[in-house]
């Protein structure tokens, strides 16, 4: 990504988070920038590692719960990809969904329309307006399916 592109996705974000009402701290900046600079979903372990290299005494819980504030503000997003936490990026728009291989954990980034025809099909027929804004969606990859002899699921509920 170009440098002047993410200068722009910064200033977005910390425009957004005046426009919400909340300060602009060193934290938080160095949060957003972080993030704006993956090219990939960042963990709070790797985020607060990022931010401490350039602010050494930032307090963890400080990073957390800035964290969730930005998450609740929908400045960005976070997953459960399956690896025991969660993580992080900026939410993007449009929105995208992630297609997550259970034995090689290659991940594939698909387009937010993707799910549109269940979407539709939910508030059709439950009435319920679903919020698919980021998913991930766990499987068997096409290089890992082509390998096994016998389709198997790793799935506790699967047959």
């Amino acid at each position: 990504m170009s440098r002047q592109k993410l200068t722009k996705i910064r200033t977005d974000l910390l425009a957004r988070l005046v426009e919400l009402g909340y300060r602009v701290t060193p934290q938080r900046e160095l949060l957003l920038s972080a993030l704006g600079q993956a090219d990939k979903h960042l963990s709070a372990e790797t985020l607060l590692e990022r931010v401490r290299a350039v602010y050494p005494r930032v307090n963890k819980s400080v990073v957390y719960r800035n964290l969730e504030l930005l998450a609740q503000l929908g400045l960005i997003s976070c997953m459960d990809f399956g690896q025991g936490h969660v993580e992080y990026e900026v939410h993007h728009h449009p929105h995208h969904h992630h297609l997550v291989c259970r034995n090689c954990r290659a991940m594939l980034e698909i387009d937010g329309d993707a799910f549109a025809d269940i979407q539709r099909q939910l508030l059709e027929r439950y009435g319920f307006a679903a919020e698919m804004d980021h998913l991930a969606l766990f499987g068997l990859c096409r290089k890992c399916r082509e390998k096994m002899p016998v389709q198997i699921s790793h799935h506790p509920h699967s047959l």
